[in-house]
């Protein structure tokens, strides 16, 4: 199916761990990658995590990279690259992946061109004070490794550099599981089997944003300057989705946090946290199938 491009589109598909490769494939054909005929020699993928340690919904999951590394390989790009700027990001098995598949592990993003594909990937996550974990934090982190969820600055300069080198953006973002970090009490998981894309990341975002009860422009500062400096769409009214959009008939994660002060969760794994996180791994289907690519690509998580 061909999607219109005129206006934001984010294409939305329900998915299992049973049909997750197919469901990817059908995603990106939503979002408008299967009208695209732009030669691309290059694909930089940036998975991105909010977390050092593993948790539901905190980082982008092993299968998103695996698949989308994948499907780039299928549609006939030679070069791969994984931006890699984190080394806790081999808690996640990103390190172990790229290598399997041949994909060359870099800290940084190289020249971007007209032939280079950019694949910002990234969990449904918002943390303390409405602080949404987006892929446009996966642009920034391209150009500045130490990029945090706060620095607007960095997420609209990346923005704007990868717009104008011409390279053909892809964001993705996997709510397979989604977390919800605005708890003073604990982190929130939750499961909700939906994956998300849009070649606009401001709108993807946006999109998620609302999922989790925010007003992008209003409550999500970078959105609103993205949108204002014509580097996406964040206003909800200009953004058609397409799929299946039934998937975000119910809002996700708390619907009314405990005010107090939060936990540093980015840099603490809690008791609590090792119960949710070990719940999850084993008592649901997706807390398997990441178990499942731990032990395929030999990935140790020590606390």
């Amino acid at each position: 199916m061909s999607v219109p491009l005129r206006n934001a589109v984010v294409a939305i598909v329900h998915t299992s761990p049973q049909t997750i490769h197919a469901d990817y494939r059908r995603l990106l054909s939503l979002a408008g990658m299967d009208v695209v005929t732009a030669p691309l020699r290059r694909a930089i993928l940036v998975p991105r995590h909010a977390r050092r340690m593993p948790f539901p919904g905190s980082g982008t999951p092993p299968w998103q990279l695996e698949i989308m590394t994948r499907l780039c390989q299928m549609s006939g790009i030679t070069s791969t690259a994984t931006i890699l700027s984190d080394p806790h990001s081999e808690r996640y098995g990103y390190t172990a992946i790229a290598a399997a598949l041949g994909s060359a592990i870099l800290r940084r993003a190289p020249p971007l061109d007209c032939e280079t594909l950019v694949a910002a990937l990234a969990p449904g996550r918002v943390d303390a004070r409405n602080g949404l974990f987006g892929t446009t934090h996966a642009l920034a982190a391209l150009f500045h490794p130490g990029a945090m969820i706060r620095n607007t600055g960095s997420i609209g300069d990346a923005l704007e550099q990868v717009r104008r080198t011409g390279a053909l953006l892809i964001a993705v973002t996997d709510a397979t599981t989604i977390s919800d970090g605005r708890d003073a009490g604990g982190e929130y998981a939750e499961i909700r089997s939906t994956i998300l894309a849009s070649r606009d990341p401001v709108a993807l975002d946006a999109i998620v944003a609302a999922q989790f009860g925010l007003n992008p422009l209003r409550d999500v500062a970078y959105l609103r300057k993205a949108h204002l400096q014509g580097l996406g769409t964040a206003d909800l009214r200009a953004i058609t989705c397409y799929g299946d959009v039934e998937a975000l008939k119910d809002r996700w994660g708390l619907v009314d946090p405990v005010p107090g002060v939060t936990l540093d969760r980015f840099s603490r794994w809690t008791g609590a946290d090792m119960r949710t996180f070990e719940s999850w791994l084993y008592n649901t289907a997706w807390g398997r199938l990441f178990q499942a690519y731990q032990m395929r690509y030999i990935v140790r998580v020590r606390r």
